[in-house]
């Protein structure tokens, strides 16, 4: 094995894209699942356009999303380092209402989903290489490396895409969630010395995502945004017991 070449996270992010698009087909997934007729091939295509957008972007935009939500972790760990940059509690509530906390939780619920795809990335290119998997990787051994993951940390990972997308939905709270991060930017650039610009820069970001979010799914209505969510959702967990039927009906 020393002569081949090891399966490496970018290796897995590649195939992770490619196994998104293809479980995103409309036509397949409608012989999946009786779709709600507000599920149309442009709701889906939606769907697939934002989960390669976000949690699996191409390898090296996804570094540079690392970095940056590695610097925003700091503070949506640090509860006083977030509220430093508001002032005080009671002004971030009347500046931004009584659902301020709702408004920041949802926001960085992209944060958890990032880094449960990085778990899941880590955890699939150690068990090809275990595997002796070189890349590229086939349809196959990337179902034979999934199946070996472990199933209550996949069923977690599906949990938070849930939250990410029940989050990003909930688009009158997203567009609050924005105005919440400009404010903090703004704040930041006025105190260069307390505020590193990398950091800076992770809020930035960070947004971007979520603006992402807000101009995508702010063009449906209720209904249908929520019916994207269990589309979503149930897609997800069809994969989990395909690959596990399909692996221990042949053994």
């Amino acid at each position: 094995m020393s002569q081949e070449i090891l399966t490496n996270e970018q290796h897995v992010v590649e195939k992770f894209r490619e196994m998104v698009a293809k479980r995103y087909i409309y036509d397949d997934l409608k012989v999946r699942f009786e779709l709600p007729a507000t599920i149309t091939p442009e709701v889906i295509d939606d769907v697939k356009e934002y989960f390669l957008g976000t949690i699996y972007p191409e390898y090296y935009e996804r570094k540079r999303l690392e970095q940056a939500f590695g610097n925003l972790a700091t503070y949506i760990r640090q509860p006083k380092k977030v509220m430093g940059l508001f002032g005080n509690m009671t002004g971030a509530l009347f500046k931004f209402g009584r659902h301020f906390f709702q408004a920041l939780k949802a926001g960085f619920a992209s944060l958890d989903s990032f880094i449960g795809a990085k778990k899941f990335e880590q955890g699939m290119a150690e068990i090809a290489n275990r595997n002796g998997i070189s890349p590229p990787m086939s349809d196959e051994e990337y179902e034979d490396c999934y199946y070996q993951m472990d199933k209550t940390e996949i069923i977690k990972f599906i949990g938070d895409v849930k939250s990410l997308f029940g989050a990003m939905v909930n688009t009158p709270l997203l567009l609050k969630t924005i105005h919440i991060l400009d404010d903090v930017t703004n704040t930041m650039q006025k105190h260069p010395n307390i505020y590193p610009i990398e950091d800076v820069e992770g809020i930035k970001l960070g947004r971007s995502l979520l603006n992402k979010g807000y101009n995508l799914f702010s063009k449906y209505d209720e209904a249908t945004k929520q019916q994207m969510v269990e589309t979503i959702y149930n897609n997800e967990m069809w994969y989990v017991d395909y690959i596990y039927n399909q692996k221990e009906n042949n053994n």
